[in-house]
């Protein structure tokens, strides 16, 4: 082959894997817009809303302790939080996870509770931080409602990833059917949170197997965690195909067909859906190091990529 014929086919492969890889535009123009109705769209970003057509579907989710609706309901729930341990605070309508609140145990003899990282957390903090969230303050809402859920206990798989932080799974799905999945680790860097943006750490999942074969941080290959030094590559994610089937579940319960459900396994290896997404992020291309173009053929055709 001449060193013209090289280039060209070079230049081929180049174009052909372009193709494969979908960008924001060509995100919303063939995917988002296609099979999300605008009007659905609340069903998604208000996380009460998706959860209360998921029970209704008998779609796993944490259980709920409390709802703060507005500024007057916000004495009754510090109240009736008063001497539990180990739940979660979250507005329905936050992204990024902005404005979540992890509480650990209670301190009786304090009269306060403990944050996940050891801190003091008092009823009267507790209590400026629901009146943020229903104020606005972590969404795009000019005022929101918070929610309480029980904290999950991860899998030991995943704890042994980072203790720090709760590790989900993002499985992208296309008309129910599932198409790219990766775990999103938390770091020190990313403040405990499992958002690659903020320097999360991304393991691509193999969708027949249930196995790890590449992780991304911060845009580099890695095989071990930065901090926890955990491996990364070969893992079996526990209840893979019961994962699946609570993701496949979870968008068929509503009316969006273009979706990120975000899924953790808890200690039980039961699998319960976080919450979805109608306009899923990227990332989890270069995590999984190809596009999503045949994967997406794949699931048109009823196929596995």
């Amino acid at each position: 082959m001449s060193a013209l014929s090289r280039a060209a086919a070079r230049v081929r492969g180049v174009v052909a894997r372009r193709a494969e890889v979908y960008g924001i535009n060509r995100r919303n123009l063939a995917l988002v817009y296609p099979n999300n109705a605008r009007r659905h769209y609340p069903l998604a970003d208000d996380k009460l809303l998706a959860k209360e057509r998921f029970q209704a579907a008998g779609v796993p989710v944490p259980e709920t302790l409390a709802v703060c609706e507005g500024l007057y309901a916000v004495p009754g729930v510090v109240e009736a939080l008063r001497g539990r341990s180990q739940f979660v605070v979250k507005p329905a309508n936050g992204a990024g996870g902005g404005g979540i609140l992890v509480v650990g145990e209670w301190d009786a003899s304090a009269g306060s509770w403990r944050r996940a990282g050891g801190e003091p957390l008092s009823p009267r903090t507790l209590g400026r931080h629901l009146a943020d969230v229903v104020f606005g303050v972590h969404s795009s809402q000019l005022e929101d409602r918070a929610f309480v859920e029980r904290r999950v206990a991860p899998h030991p798989l995943f704890a042994g990833l980072w203790g720090d932080g709760l590790c989900d799974l993002r499985i992208i799905t296309l008309r129910t059917s599932p198409v790219m999945a990766m775990i999103r680790v938390p770091t020190a860097e990313s403040g405990g949170r499992a958002n690659l943006h903020q320097g999360g750490l991304g393991i691509a999942v193999d969708l027949a197997t249930g196995r790890t074969f590449r992780a991304l941080h911060r845009g580099r290959a890695v095989e071990r965690h930065p901090e926890s030094g955990a491996p990364l590559l070969g893992l079996e994610v526990p209840a893979w195909p019961a994962v699946l089937d609570v993701a496949r579940r979870a968008a068929a319960a509503v009316p969006l067909g273009y979706l990120g459900v975000d899924v953790v396994v808890d200690g039980e290896a039961r699998p319960l859906v976080l919450e979805i997404n109608a306009r899923p992020g990227l990332e989890i291309q270069n995590v999984n190091g190809r596009g999503l173009g045949p994967a997406l053929a794949a699931a048109l055709d009823g196929r596995a990529a």
